[in-house]
């Protein structure tokens, strides 16, 4: 991919979500990871699930590496659940507590998915954190869209 390259991910309708935490390792990994990036997105690619995690500052979004989507003549990977934490990080009380969270899926079935990512996204964190120490880059950009356009109030 150049750098001026876009990949599009859609967010379709929101199936269900829910509160949990998710653990402070993890959260902490990724972020470590997203601020040794040039970049204000990283990608982590999760082979055992066939799963792409794109982090962000605020969300982490996990996109279906086999889900395809088109919306007018832009095609993109469909985002199949999406983490945003609920506490500003700086807010925790120390760096081992765990994260509140809002989990939401986006297509029903999403439970056995949620469990795994929980332990198999920080296993991929560390497998590029061993890797790539020093060589974090995502070159391009991304838009994330919500499958259906949103319509226009007049």
């Amino acid at each position: 991919m150049t750098a001026h390259d876009t990949q599009s991910f859609f967010t379709p309708n929101e199936f269900s979500c829910f509160k949990t935490r998710i653990n402070a390792k993890t959260y902490n990994l990724a972020h470590v990871l997203l601020n040794r990036n040039s970049s204000k997105h990283l990608f982590i690619p999760i082979r055992s699930l066939q799963y792409l995690a794109i982090i962000e500052q605020s969300t982490f979004w996990f996109v279906d590496s086999l889900a395809y989507a088109t919306r007018g003549d832009e095609g993109g990977r469909l985002i199949r659940i999406s983490w945003h934490p609920t506490v500003v990080a700086n807010q925790r009380e120390s760096l081992t507590q765990n994260m509140d969270c809002q989990i939401i899926y986006y297509g029903k079935d999403m439970k056995d998915v949620q469990s795994r990512l929980s332990s198999e996204f920080f296993m991929a964190m560390q497998q590029i954190d061993q890797h790539h120490r020093d060589h974090l880059s995502s070159d391009g950009n991304i838009n994330i869209l919500p499958l259906r356009p949103t319509p226009k109030h007049t």
